[in-house]
């Protein structure tokens, strides 16, 4: 078994050096030879520790009361979940430029040259967004919506009474994750929007002022569907952020559709003058 663990080392050993060269790899160890110290710590256990030290506050308070923070697990399967969801984020972070490559690399050899330069800054918005999406998750709409959610207990708790406010692991880690991840693919939206106006597909008619004020509202059930708070605050903040990019996609899509009707139109323009030259000259040559 030391033999074992020795060859397993050896090898945690090599590959942090050659990916991290110059930096220390001793917490890296899988185990101590002597089987004194803890296992190997895979990096994935980090992340659920980082989303609760972003999202959830150590305290609340309300009318001058504040009242602590504990997490605490309800279950000893939870880990495996915790894990689990943590992976499929971070995968799915480090994924997606390999998966906007790939899209690339299939899409490149039936592109002509002016559709290949549309595609790319396609791919690349649509990265961008949605790792933005991610980033607006863990950073703004958790830890607000957690911090309004949690600021409601002292509502309940009598004056003269201490209280600590017990909160799951898995519910924090759980809840981050799939607001990062639904964020990100609803930000799409607005690029797929831009697109299908700049292209002509949907005529920029279609969104009216009438048509705009029904999108908020569907935003507003999407932000009331994804946000767990109760009070609507974080339903109405998903929303706003949702329909700014979704109505700057929009008027930059009408720009975009009236400056390609221009075009088409001058180029009509000059082949009729074209042709009336043409024909003009074929009369005289008569």
């Amino acid at each position: 078994a030391r033999e074992v663990i020795e060859v397993l080392n050896e090898a945690v050993k090599y590959d942090f050096v050659r990916f991290y060269p110059g930096k220390s790899y001793r917490n890296l160890l899988v185990i101590d030879k002597d089987f004194s110290s803890g296992a190997y710590v895979p990096l994935i256990s980090h992340f659920p520790s980082l989303i609760i030290q972003t999202v959830l506050p150590k305290q609340v308070g309300l009318f001058g009361r504040t009242y602590n923070v504990v997490i605490m697990p309800e279950s000893p399967f939870e880990t495996f979940q915790i894990i689990l969801l943590s992976a499929l984020l971070l995968g799915s972070i480090g994924a997606s430029p390999i998966i906007a490559r790939e899209v690339w690399a299939y899409l490149e050899p039936a592109l002509y040259p002016h559709e290949k330069k549309m595609v790319k800054k396609l791919v690349v918005i649509s990265v961008s967004l949605f790792l933005f999406g991610i980033w607006l998750a863990v950073y703004i709409v958790t830890p607000w919506t957690l911090r309004i959610t949690l600021s409601i207990y002292p509502f309940f708790v009598p004056q003269g009474y201490e209280a600590i406010i017990r909160v799951s692991v898995s519910d924090v880690v759980t809840l981050t994750i799939e607001l990062a991840l639904a964020l990100g693919v609803v930000l799409q939206t607005p690029l797929i929007m831009y697109y299908l106006l700049a292209g002509g597909i949907l005529d920029p008619s279609m969104f009216s002022r009438e048509s705009m004020k029904i999108a908020f509202v569907v935003m507003l059930f999407v932000g009331a569907i994804i946000s767990p708070d109760p009070s609507g605050l974080g339903m109405i903040v998903i929303a706003l952020l949702l329909y700014l990019p979704f109505y700057i996609a929009v008027k930059l899509g009408e720009k975009a559709y009236y400056k390609r009707i221009l075009q088409e139109l001058v180029k009509e323009e000059e082949i009729s003058v074209i042709k009336l030259k043409r024909g003009e000259h074929d009369g005289m040559q008569k």
